[in-house]
């Protein structure tokens, strides 16, 4: 079934709209798959279930209910499993297959690095620049993207403040004066629930969005055009967060260069000297005062 998700990967740009949708939610649901029929994926895309049954037999298909039998122990998620993670475990000490995950990761970290040059890179970077409070908030694997996201935003910018979602009812965000906020939602395949609602009341609320993401996310586009992405494969255990890593030092460096100047260096200046206060770092070399 791996040929399946390569083959709706590869093709997805010759698709028309409606088979797109379709494409991306086999990518983005395929533990769901098992669970669902033509006419249940249809209501959820706004589609006919007669324009999934084409689709599958496009695929090769007689019926969408022959291709989720054959995906039925298949599942989207972020650790590798099942014949997948025998492969892995066989080939541990493959030094051409880390090779080969190496080689990957890079050119997942260029298309970042290659994509941070165009208008909507440079209009994200606006965005958060040019707001005096930025709300940060990542679900699932990816809240520790966020933290460190937020983390490196406050050392260098006032009025940035990480979102835990503990309260359940995320008021703080969609109660306030909208006036002079944004917010960054952090979250890929497979997509939360939460994530995607929040972005959607966001929106709703006129509250300035941007959707750190992956590039088959169909959703995030319609609600915001400030959506950045970062791709995650390859052969180990778990999926690579290196992209998603770069991605981040660069939309911090650019956050610095469009604020910049005396004031980034004072603050950093600053937070030096309450962390050395609050916590101190090891120095090397006897303390003058501290005995033999």
């Amino acid at each position: 079934m791996a040929d399946l998700f390569t083959r709706l990967e590869a093709e997805n740009a010759t698709y028309t709209a409606a088979e797109r949708q379709i494409a991306l939610f086999l990518l983005s649901n395929r533990e769901l798959i098992p669970f669902e029929t033509a006419a249940s994926i249809a209501a959820r895309l706004g589609v006919s279930a007669v324009t999934v049954g084409r689709f599958c037999r496009m695929l090769g298909f007689r019926h969408f209910r022959e291709l989720k039998e054959q995906l039925r122990a298949s599942a989207n998620l972020p650790w590798l499993q099942g014949t997948d993670f025998q492969e892995f475990l066989s080939a541990f000490r493959d030094s051409d297959n880390r090779r080969k995950t190496l080689e990957r990761e890079i050119e997942l970290t260029v298309a970042v690095y290659e994509r941070s040059q165009n208008k909507v890179w440079q209009d994200a970077v606006g965005a958060i620049a040019r707001a005096a409070r930025v709300q940060v908030v990542g679900f699932q694997t990816e809240r520790g993207i966020a933290s460190l996201l937020a983390h490196n935003l406050q050392y260098v910018r006032p009025g940035v403040e990480l979102i835990d979602g503990a309260s359940g009812h995320f008021a703080d965000l969609l109660i306030d004066d909208v006036q002079g906020r944004c917010l960054i939602i952090v979250d890929i395949r497979r997509y939360s629930r939460q994530s995607r609602l929040l972005a959607e009341k966001a929106r709703d609320a006129g509250l300035p969005l941007v959707i750190l993401t992956d590039t088959l996310c169909d959703w995030a586009p319609r609600l915001t055009p400030h959506v950045l992405t970062a791709d995650s494969d390859g052969a180990l255990f778990w999926q690579s967060s290196v992209p998603m890593v770069a991605l981040i030092n660069l939309l911090v460096n650019d956050i610095v260069g469009q604020g910049g100047g005396r004031e980034v260096e004072q603050r950093l200046e600053r937070v030096g000297k309450l962390y050395d206060e609050f916590t101190g770092f090891v120095r090397s070399g006897r303390q003058r005062g501290n005995g033999p």
